[in-house]
């Protein structure tokens, strides 16, 4: 399926989020992109995108367990291919605009406790 979105944000956190409000409150469409499968932090993400922008969510899409594997364009973006992690689907995402918030936007403090966090096997 492609779709068509003003802007991709790959990623999330203060960063991310400020573009993503900033760009709704302009009229703009975007497309989050996060890494974790958790349905109940894309849940949140969208509230606490939608409710500053004062958007109603038809201009937000946000797809959880995927990855941003490729932007392409001449000149500038034009495309965005999103792999879906549990599948391995490639999805095509016409876009004007890509920002990725990876982890090495975080702040040393934050990557460190992150670090030091247990995670299940």
């Amino acid at each position: 399926m492609i779709r068509t979105v003003d802007l991709v944000i790959a990623g999330d956190g203060p960063a991310a989020r400020a573009a993503a409000v900033s760009a709704l409150r302009s009229g703009r469409r975007v497309l989050v992109v996060l890494g974790s499968s958790n349905a109940r932090i894309a849940r949140r993400l969208r509230r606490c995108l939608c409710k500053p922008s004062r958007s109603d969510g038809s201009q937000l899409t946000v797809m959880t367990d995927a990855a941003v594997v490729c932007v392409d364009g001449v000149d500038a973006v034009e495309a965005v291919v999103v792999r879906h992690a549990r599948t391995g689907r490639l999805s095509a995402v016409n876009a004007s605009a890509f920002v990725s918030f990876d982890r090495s936007s975080q702040s040393p403090r934050r990557r460190r406790m992150e670090a030091n966090e247990p995670r299940s096997v």
